[in-house]
């Protein structure tokens, strides 16, 4: 029997850095068994092979060897809910390799096939936060967060992304000339 297929999620904090400002951790779907605070999230019996070491590969934050993984496996037979797992985790590792455009054509392919992972919402809202699209993640968090509203992964990425799109309206007002 092949290994689960696993959600991958980023660390929202290496998603801030990347686009230019320090924040607190904040994980974003991270590839593991579901705990009890978490028992909303996707974890696919049955997966490929390759999409299960993908999932390992991004945990270790082996980014490009975890995306290799993950599109070969996409390659094979696959249920919708394999499928959607995988490209959930093509999205995190294009995010990790700040490839923005990328990484949200496949969180939305995981969305529009399997709009119960709160984790692809998740990643989607990592990506949006990287491009300045704060309302867009917050909606994305709000999303995840009705379906597992009790995911501490959820609510630290809430509180995280709202910090910093304050901090960046108030460098907006700053910079007005009065």
């Amino acid at each position: 029997m092949t290994a689960p297929a696993r959600t991958f999620g980023l660390a929202l904090a290496a998603t801030l850095a990347f686009a230019g400002w320090a924040c607190g951790y904040a994980p974003l779907a991270v590839a593991r068994t579901p705990s009890p605070n978490d028992a909303s999230s996707t974890t696919v019996i049955g997966a490929s092979a390759m999409l299960s070491d993908g999932a390992s590969a991004l945990e270790a934050g082996h980014a490009e060897e975890g995306l290799r993984l993950t599109l070969a496996g996409l390659t094979e037979p696959l249920s919708t809910r394999e499928l959607a797992a995988g490209h959930a985790n093509a999205c995190a590792a294009l995010a990790m390799l700040n490839q923005w455009e990328e990484a949200l054509d496949h969180c939305n392919q995981s969305i529009q096939m399997d709009s119960s992972n709160w984790r692809a919402y998740n990643n989607r809202a990592a990506v949006y936060v990287a491009k300045g699209l704060y309302d867009l993640a917050i909606h994305d968090i709000e999303t995840g967060l009705s379906m597992a509203p009790d995911s501490h992964t959820l609510q630290e990425s809430m509180r995280v992304v709202r910090r910093n799109k304050r901090i960046i309206e108030q460098r907006a007002r700053r910079s007005v000339p009065s």
